[in-house]
């Protein structure tokens, strides 16, 4: 079930953002809200996808990238998916209160919020190339 996958997600971004504080920074959360909006919200093909988050090492960057890969391999397999239309109802399904992880967080703290989904615009660039980090 898709609501399922969305909570792993949560609960995987929850886990790195405990050795990576920056996960909740403005800058990752932006990223992360463009890329699940590029490729979940508007169900665009995954050929590339992005490796570079904003994070402040390679280390955390690897890892977002291999949890946001994850849910994106995992939520097309969701045949439930399919009922949900592209657009604003796949947002509102990211922004769902009531999936919380383990230590009570929400959608708002990986990804910020949104009233409507961004424009199905391509990605930009920085977003596959590596990251600098400090």
């Amino acid at each position: 079930m898709i609501r399922e996958k969305i909570k792993d997600l949560f609960e995987e971004l929850s886990i790195i953002a405990e050795t990576h504080d920056e996960l909740h920074d403005t800058d990752v959360r932006e990223s992360l809200h463009m890329v699940l909006n590029y490729f979940f919200v508007w169900g665009k093909e995954a050929n590339q996808l992005p490796i570079s988050y904003g994070m402040f090492s390679e280390e955390g960057d690897i890892e977002v990238a291999k949890a946001i890969n994850k849910f994106l391999d995992n939520a097309a397999t969701c045949t439930d998916l399919f009922d949900i239309a592209i657009g604003k109802e796949r947002l509102k399904l990211l922004q769902d209160s009531s999936i919380q992880v383990a230590n009570g967080l929400q959608y708002d703290e990986f990804i910020g919020h949104a009233d409507e989904p961004l424009p199905p615009n391509e990605l930009p660039e920085d977003l596959f190339e590596p990251g600098y980090y400090y």
